[in-house]
């Protein structure tokens, strides 16, 4: 390779383009600054004299690079193209587990305490933003609940942070607010497991931002509010009161010391919520028990903390991104507009299920209510897949279209019940991968669409040709077999509905009652009244035995055409196992895909057959046909044969582990019995 022009010689992200392309190019390249192309867009022109490459940024220029890095790899061929982003900011949310003293949303859970050491390691850095940068992901969000005693020593306040990075042998036992993340028995309970004085903790995570430049990433903190883990003991009276004048010092002080602390720190996240004044246990976006004090309070210390140091320091490019969790839009802009920063608002735009409906409507309000100018960022949630690995990019190309783009800033996606650290789950003890690693088609199908939407699948059979080092034809079986069984749980949380992911876990078929703090099995009973997903044409289970009881129709979608839908993409999926036998052994990772591809088939078979019989039972109530019930009762005995070789399946591969959106250790095997007991159920009905 000859690079005969470069017009970003000192850009480290070009730079690091070229590190990636290496040899695997073999033409001779131009590297144009061009400032007519579109955000980091590019164009890419082949000619029998090169390869030019034209952007108005050094991302465009290292994004081109990429790719030829990715075609040639790939196999694929090398010609003209010209990348206009679908998204100008297309981001990671990632729950940090920073230390036992001051944890995360995530915290409570095996995945967290097993990868607190993993946050201070360069190495993990390394490797995670790599792998954001080769499927364009530009924004690093790290969401911590008290977010300065574990990153910066305040000024005004230098008792009120820790040193070193500790665990616990005490568990947590958290509620689902956030609260009891810390506690006594912890703290008597912990050990080091680095050394590190607040100057090392700092110049680590300026360290880690620069890498993330070098990658064309920006950072953001996140947090939530009032907390104030890793202060227990100060001695100047912080408390988590919201009303506390001390506490509102130290958030407004400790704001602009973390903006002194981090130059290269984008912007903040921030929540009027969850452990503050208000006591409504609703967390819905627009609750309506909370109150405008909460606001006040992140007004008056995050937002005049900005203020304040973005006027003695005026070439700062900083932003707050406040959440409509537990907030209004209008009561947000009103109150932050006059200070005259960049704020910026945040919805959560699938509540906790992005893999449901893939055109959800929580957000039409918003949109009707908002002004002209204003961009939205959107949480996307990803409480769904916390063992099996999805991948359907057709999926992915309808939920993104569907966004309201025109009003997008852009978008981050992660999840509150699982750390996007290593991966420990595996029964195979020699098996730790990245989990972005392990879950490398789901981040390659949402960073390359958010990115460039007209990839074709074409593009994705050869990222998986690749991957497995498989045949054309034998990576396109795989390829539409890892579409049909990635079908399954988006379509039957959509007739299946809850917001929020401690009340639905779709591959455990479990919830938690908060009121009791005890996990439930979603048995029959729940089968027969759970609600479809809000605001869409999804009909029910109970709205469609109505409708087959009186004969009328809902206009809507039909569940019973939902759940034998879902039953034929499990069907499907069985079939091209069946032909794809022969790949057996040929693969490590492979094999462990395509038993989480079998795993799913019987977790469809099962929904299907368990929605289906609480549809008979409905009807049978309804209308005493007794036929109705016979039928029930046998698809309940063919569900729970389904659910035994799925939860057999789950527990060979995997390793039960505590998830702390639940609250608890989920062993999918636990509910084997249970499976049994919904017939009995049914029989007494």
């Amino acid at each position: 390779m000859n690079i005969i022009r470069n017009d970003f010689k000192a850009a480290a992200p070009v730079s690091y383009g070229l590190g990636h392309l290496g040899d695997r190019c073999r033409a001779d390249l131009s590297i144009i600054r061009n400032e007519e192309i579109c955000g980091d867009g590019y164009r890419r022109i082949c000619s029998p004299d090169g390869i030019q490459i034209e952007a108005s940024c050094e991302a465009g220029i290292m994004y081109a690079l990429l790719d030829i890095a990715d075609a040639a790899e790939c196999g694929m061929p090398v010609g003209n193209a010209e990348v206009k982003p679908l998204l100008k900011n297309r981001g990671i949310k990632f729950n940090i587990p920073l230390d036992a003293r001051v944890p995360s949303y995530t915290d409570a859970g095996d995945s967290a305490w097993k990868n607190i050491e993993n946050m201070w390691s360069f190495t993990f850095w390394e490797e995670f933003l790599d792998r954001m940068a080769l499927n364009k992901y530009n924004v690093l969000t790290l969401w911590t609940e008290s977010l300065f005693p574990a990153l910066v020593r305040v000024p005004e306040y230098p008792l009120a942070c820790v040193e070193d990075v500790m665990v616990s042998n005490a568990p947590v036992k958290a509620t689902t607010r956030g609260m009891k993340m810390y506690s006594p028995d912890m703290a008597e309970r912990l050990y080091t497991v680095r050394k590190m004085t607040m100057e090392d903790k700092v110049s680590f995570w300026n360290d880690v931002m620069q890498m993330a430049a070098d990658r064309c990433i920006s950072v953001y903190f996140f947090t939530w509010n009032v907390f104030v883990y890793g202060t227990e003991g100060n001695p100047y009276g912080i408390t988590d009161d919201m009303y506390n004048p001390v506490t509102r010092d130290f958030f407004y002080h400790g704001v602009k010391a973390i903006m002194d602390a981090y130059p290269m720190l984008k912007g903040i996240g921030i929540t009027a919520g969850e452990n503050m004044a208000h006591t409504g246990g609703s967390e819905l976006n627009n609750d309506p028990n909370y109150r405008m004090e909460d606001i006040d309070f992140t007004l008056n210390t995050y937002g005049t903390a900005v203020r304040d140091y973005l006027a003695e320091h005026p070439g700062r490019d900083f932003r707050i991104i406040h959440r409509m969790q537990m907030a209004r839009y209008r009561d947000i802009v009103n109150a932050f507009t006059p200070l005259g920063i960049n704020t910026q608002i945040s919805f959560k735009y699938s509540q906790a299920h992005m893999y449901s409906s893939a055109r959800p409507q929580f957000i039409r309000s918003v949109l009707e209510e908002k002004d002209p100018d204003s961009r939205f960022w959107l949480t996307v949630r990803n409480d769904d897949f916390y063992m099996m690995r999805w991948g359907n990019p057709d999926f992915a190309r309808e939920y993104l279209s569907n966004m309201p783009l025109d009003s997008l800033e852009g978008y981050y996606f992660g999840s509150d019940g699982l750390t996007w650290g290593y991966d420990y789950t595996s029964r195979d003890k020699s098996f730790t991968p990245l989990y972005i690693d392990k879950m490398w088609y789901m981040f390659r199908i949402w960073g390359q669409l958010s990115y460039n939407i007209n990839l074709s699948d074409d593009y994705f059979i050869s990222q998986i040709k690749a991957r497995f080092s498989l045949s054309d034809e034998e990576a396109g079986k795989v390829f539409a077999c890892w579409k049909e069984a990635s079908c399954i749980v988006p379509e039957f949380t959509c007739i299946h509905w809850h917001n929020f992911d401690f009340q639905w876990y779709p591959e455990g078929c479990c919830m938690r009652n908060n009121d009791t703090d005890k996990i439930l099995f979603a048995d029959i009973r729940e089968f027969m009244t759970c609600p479809s997903m809000t605001h869409t044409n999804y009909e029910s289970v109970p709205e469609c035995a109505d409708r087959l009881s009186v004969g009328a129709g809902t206009g809507k979608i039909s569940a019973l055409d939902m759940l034998s839908s879902i039953r034929s993409h499990a069907d499907k999926t069985a079939k091209y196992l069946e032909e794809l036998s022969a790949l057996k052994g040929r693969n490590p990772e492979l094999d462990r895909t395509m038993n989480d591809l079998r795993c799913m088939s019987e977790l469809g078979k099962y929904y299907s057959a368990k929605g289906r019989a609480a549809l008979d039972l409905l009807v049978y109530q309804k209308t005493g046909d007794p036929s109705r019930k016979e039928e029930a009762l046998a698809l309940l005995k063919d569900a729970s044969e389904y659910w035994m070789s799925y939860s057999a399946r789950i527990y060979a591969a995997y390793k039960p582990q505590v998830l702390p959106r639940l609250g608890a250790k989920i062993d999918v095997t636990d509910f084997d019995d249970l499976t049994l007991a919904d017939i009995r159920i049914a029989q007494e009905l």
